[in-house]
């Protein structure tokens, strides 16, 4: 009897070295991550392209060059500093937990919103920071701010639900390779999606824009628009109750800073289901 209990005993002191290990090693990659995204932060307010690259994954600075690239615009020291406006300041924020998973880690926090619930009571919203170790170096792969507030009916917490990260931010492992160069295209434009009732995937001049796309998003388009003939692919898959309202896809050109106009928009109204192939000009 003694000695079963001492082996019971000698088992448990190992759980709980192996459980304390364990969270001693999370803490300290939760300081090593915070302390990236402290540089990171810093890097948005030096207003330095090389500074900020050095703190943001191949992947994360190779896409954001080419979305620039795809508006037409170049990353300059003022769009820098303005970027830093739309980045998370997790210093205000609670620490929820952190994943892990070979070369890839994340961060979740969460914060009171100032909104309020019926009953007076705050809402909360999350912020989730990837990143991936590259050259031996923590460095941010993207971050997810959910763009409403989260809340019980009670206006207490409720659980983040990893589901709602795009496929880039999902903590498995994978690093994505940095992506090719854009080109420079010859128009700018954004690609507006409404189809409540239809998955929509679009392809623009042999461009993926978007796949399986419900509801209203609304992008700017891969690979800009080609002066004249412009060729698009639309599939429509049903995706629930036929609504009033038929799906829609629209592009619409980008000029200058600030003037934008609808250059194609297309309303199936009797076959919607199924590929659609049509082509539009981009003149002058």
């Amino acid at each position: 009897m003694g000695m079963l209990v001492k082996q019971c005993s000698f088992a448990i002191f190992l759980f709980l070295m192996a459980s304390y290990q364990s969270q001693a090693a999370e803490e300290s990659l939760r300081i090593t991550l915070e302390k990236a995204y402290k540089k990171h932060l810093a890097a948005y307010e030096s207003g330095k392209a090389s500074v900020l690259q050095e703190t943001m994954s191949s992947f994360l600075y190779g896409t954001m060059k080419n979305n620039l690239t795809n508006a037409k615009r170049h990353l300059t020291p003022e769009l820098i500093k303005s970027m830093a406006e739309d980045i998370p300041d997790i210093s205000k924020m609670r620490f929820v937990k952190i994943l892990e998973n070979g070369p890839t880690a994340g961060l979740l926090y969460v914060q009171e919103s100032e909104e309020r619930d019926a009953s007076n009571k705050p809402r909360i919203t999350f912020a989730f920071i990837k990143f991936v170790n590259e050259n031996s170096a923590w460095k941010v792969d993207g971050v997810f701010d959910t763009s409403s507030p989260k809340y019980q009916n009670d206006g207490t917490e409720t659980m983040f639900n990893m589901h709602d990260l795009p496929p880039s931010l999902i903590i498995d492992g994978k690093v994505f390779k940095t992506p090719e160069a854009t080109p420079v295209p010859y128009a700018a434009g954004f690609l507006d999606i409404f189809s409540s009732s239809y998955k929509t995937s679009v392809i623009i001049n042999g461009i993926e824009q978007y796949v399986d796309a419900a509801g209203g998003p609304s992008m700017l388009i891969k690979g800009g628009l080609r002066k004249g003939g412009n060729n698009i692919r639309v599939v429509f898959i049903r995706n629930g109750k036929e609504s009033s309202f038929g799906p829609s896809v629209t592009i619409r050109r980008i000029y200058g800073e600030r003037e934008i106009r609808e250059v194609f928009k297309y309303e199936p109204k009797n076959t919607i289901e199924g590929e659609h192939v049509l082509t539009f000009t981009i003149d002058e």
